[in-house]
């Protein structure tokens, strides 16, 4: 799976539908909203599945995608997650690529983005805690900054 992007919030389906239609071409009945549970068996296979949270997760909402999204958009996850916040207005997750499984970049609503800590026993269950920022993140000048430590950098 080449996209997996954590979203705050619900984004409503239709405005996602329309959105990745406009921007990418990509044909509304392409893109699947509702649990993986629901989908029937036959069902052909989505480019993109937005799928909502089991319970109260701060960071549940998630889109993935394999090659087909990546080939429609033309872009890597954190620029697809930057595109989708900014228009949505909802901050989001994605893998920051580091070897640490509570280290994530969280993207803002204005598309500034900057790696965060998450709690790791919340994770541990599936959800997605914010902790603290480990750099300065433009459009997060509430959440506290605690740079890691020189070994981790």
């Amino acid at each position: 799976m080449q996209y997996q992007i954590h979203f705050e919030a619900e984004l409503p389906a239709d405005a996602l539908r329309r959105h990745l239609q406009q921007d990418y071409g990509i044909a509304p009945e392409a893109v699947y909203v509702g649990r993986i549970e629901d989908r029937a068996v036959d069902d052909p296979r989505p480019v993109a599945m937005f799928t909502p949270p089991d319970e109260d997760e701060e960071f549940g909402w998630i889109l993935t995608g394999d090659t087909e999204l990546a080939d429609a958009t033309g872009r890597n996850e954190r620029d697809l997650a930057i595109s989708l916040a900014r228009t949505f207005g909802v901050r989001a997750l994605v893998d920051d690529g580091s070897v640490y499984p509570d280290r994530w970049l969280l993207v803002s609503s204005d598309g500034s983005s900057g790696r965060v800590m998450t709690d790791e026993d919340a994770a541990a269950d599936g959800d997605l805690r914010i902790v603290y920022a480990l750099e300065p993140i433009p459009g997060e000048p509430q959440l506290a900054v605690v740079p890691p430590p020189e070994w981790a950098r």
